[in-house]
């Protein structure tokens, strides 16, 4: 690659790291309140066992290894995948935006 594309490649990871993250972070926010009402109201021995902050470890863990499948509960399913989606999608910008900062540190010019 040549070096007057590095900082651009840069650039673009950390501006597609965070709007992944963003994005992810719209869903699981929208879809959290959703499942939340939906095990108060269906399930709440589930619901007190994730707690009820919803970036707790436990709960934001419960959405990525996707433990709403062991419900049964195919209506909780379809709501929570989107849940899921939201909070691997956190994840990954993340890592994206954090390995776009590497990039930085590393010496490659940029933001």
């Amino acid at each position: 690659m040549p070096a007057n594309l590095l900082p651009a490649a840069r650039d673009f990871l950390l501006i597609s790291g965070l709007g992944l993250l963003v994005a992810g972070l719209t869903a699981y926010l929208i879809t959290w309140v959703l499942v939340a009402v939906h095990l108060r109201d269906n399930h709440p021995a589930e619901r007190a066992h994730i707690g009820g902050f919803m970036f707790a470890p436990r709960s934001f863990g419960w959405y990525l290894r996707a433990r709403y499948r062991a419900l049964h509960d195919t209506s909780l399913n379809a709501l929570a995948v989107l849940g899921s989606i939201g909070a691997w999608a956190i994840l990954i910008g993340a890592i994206i935006a954090f390995a776009s900062k590497l990039l930085g540190y590393s010496g490659v010019a940029g933001i």
